[in-house]
C-alpha cells in the first residue's frame, strides 16, 4: 500500500488553508520517463480554494508510504529566512500568518513593522520611517536600488493601518512580502551565511615572505 491516507493531512500551498484534510481525487497515477522509469502520483484536491495538488508516493510494491514530494510547494517555504534576529522574525511571522488567513491588510501592516524592527536591529530608530529608510541606505545596510522597495512596503503598510476606502487586496499583499523577503535576505540571511562560511574555512598556512 504505498499511498497513505495521513500524506493529505498537509496545508493547501494555494491558499493556505490550515489543520485540514485535502481531499484525495486520485493515487497510484504512473507516469513513465524517458528511460521506461515509473513515477507514482497522488492528486488532491483543496476542499476551500478548489485547486489541485500533486503528490509524490511510492510504488504500490513499496513498503514505504511516506511522500516524497508536493507539487506546488507551500509559499511558507518560499518566504522562510535563515538568520532572522528574534525581534524581527516576530512581526516577519505575524505578517505570513495573517496573509495565510486572508487578513491581506494585517499583512501590510506587519510587513512595515518588520520593516521597522529591520532597521532597529541596525540601531536605526527614526520616529519616521521614511528618515530611517534614508538612513540604510546612507549608511550601506542596503543599497541604492533597494530605495523603491522600501517605500513600498512602507506605502503598502500605511493602507493596511488606516481606516479608508482604500484596502491592500491579496495580489499587493503578497507582492510586499516578497519585497520584505528579499530585503531579510539581504540584510540577515546573506550576511549570515557568509559568517557560517567563514567560521567553517580552514585557517590558511601563513606564507613566508
Amino acid at each position: 500500500m504505498p499511498w497513505h491516507e495521513r500524506n493529505s493531512f498537509v496545508d493547501c500551498p494555494w491558499c493556505g488553508l490550515t489543520n485540514t484534510r485535502l481531499i484525495t481525487v486520485a493515487a497510484q497515477q504512473e507516469v513513465k520517463d524517458k528511460l521506461g522509469n515509473a513515477k507514482y502520483w497522488a492528486t488532491l484536491g483543496c476542499p476551500s480554494c478548489g485547486n489541485a495538488v500533486l503528490m509524490r508516493h511510492p510504488s504500490p510494491k513499496s513498503a514505504d508510504t511516506v511522500a516524497y514530494e508536493m507539487v506546488p510547494r507551500s509559499k511558507m517555504t518560499d518566504s522562510q529566512v535563515k538568520h532572522l534576529p528574534e525581534d524581527v522574525s516576530r512581526y516577519y511571522d505575524d505578517a505570513l500568518r495573517v496573509l495565510r488567513v486572508g487578513v491581506p491588510d494585517a499583512a501590510a501592516v506587519q510587513l512595515r513593522r518588520t520593516l521597522e524592527a529591520a532597521a532597529a536591529h541596525y540601531d536605526i530608530k527614526e520616529k519616521v520611517l521614511v528618515k530611517s529608510i534614508e538612513k540604510l541606505i546612507a549608511e550601506g545596510h542596503v543599497t541604492q536600488s533597494f530605495a523603491p522597495v522600501l517605500h513600498h512596503i512602507r506605502a503598502v503598510g500605511n493602507v493596511g493601518a488606516h481606516a479608508s476606502d482604500e484596502r491592500v487586496d491579496h495580489e499587493t499583499a503578497e507582492r510586499a512580502l516578497r519585497f520584505t523577503t528579499q530585503l531579510l535576505r539581504n540584510l540577515f540571511e546573506v550576511p549570515g551565511e557568509l559568517q557560517e562560511l567563514s567560521a567553517d574555512e580552514p585557517n590558511e598556512p601563513e606564507q613566508s615572505a
